[in-house]
């Protein structure tokens, strides 16, 4: 089987600000130095999980996507030869147009809801797009890039993109309703699998898991540890801000050159 693995960006400063906010794209926002340990755990998790991955792993073009899978890779001390980074625009998130830094109270009017329940695969806030046009773009990838290059019991590919793209594909996976789009939670840095069957009566993508953090409990960079082992909350790997610090300038990304979304 061919197997992927959606990981959704570490935690970034607008993750942190949009409470009252419509985040959108927002492809400048940094990580967190919480994001940056998050990064750390979750490459470290992956190399000691699989002894070699895809090259290239797989990014959206947002600063928080890249620096996530540029931490990630350096944590990549057991993987066999260097693995490039591909950035690509098509793996962006939903773009929210015009809405993007507004307040939420102000773009999502009670009349703006109803229009979201009566139909929320098509609507699209103005300027920006909708969760159909976002799965149209997500699939496209991984159908026409992705899945031809992926080897039959080989290395699992690695796209580092963000919550509701990967909320989107899952949606076009399952055949479910577009209104479950948004009861499926991505935290930062989870990691989705899926495997590809290519014939028979159950062919198609399945779906292994969704929404694994286990390398942010075994980190402690959840309050799970803590409950657990009812000790601190700080994280349990040893210089995990120093790891991440120490990532940033890593070696240079492809980038495609952005197209329409």
């Amino acid at each position: 089987m061919k197997r992927l693995l959606l990981v959704r960006h570490a935690e970034c400063e607008m993750n942190l600000q949009t409470k009252g906010f419509v985040g959108g794209q927002s492809n400048l926002s940094p990580l967190t130095a919480r994001g940056k340990q998050q990064a750390v755990a979750l490459g470290r998790h992956l190399a000691r999980l699989h002894p070699s991955l895809h090259s290239p792993v797989f990014c959206s073009t947002a600063l928080r996507a890249e620096d996530t899978a540029r931490i990630m890779l350096q944590q990549a001390q057991g993987w066999p030869g260097p693995i490039q980074l591909q950035a690509s625009p098509v793996l962006l998130e939903l773009s929210q147009g015009d809405w993007e830094g507004q307040r939420r109270s102000k773009c999502y009017t009670p009349e703006v809801l109803e229009r979201i329940a009566a139909d929320p695969f098509t609507f699209a806030a103005p300027g920006g797009e909708s969760q159909q046009e976002l799965e149209a773009r997500m699939s496209s990838f991984v159908h026409r890039q992705l899945l031809p290059i992926l080897q039959y019991g080989g290395p699992p590919a690695v796209v580092v993109t963000h919550g509701l793209a990967i909320k989107c594909f899952l949606r076009s996976v399952l055949g479910s309703s577009p209104a479950m789009t948004w009861k499926i939670e991505t935290d930062n840095t989870s990691i989705t699998e899926l495997t590809w069957v290519q014939a028979g009566p159950a062919a198609g993508w399945h779906l292994n898991r969704v929404n694994d953090t286990t390398h942010l409990v075994l980190a402690g960079l959840t309050g799970k540890l803590q409950e657990w082992q009812q000790g601190s909350n700080q994280p349990t790997e040893a210089g995990t801000a120093a790891a991440a610090a120490a990532a940033m300038p890593a070696a240079c990304v492809q980038r495609e050159e952005r197209g329409p979304t």
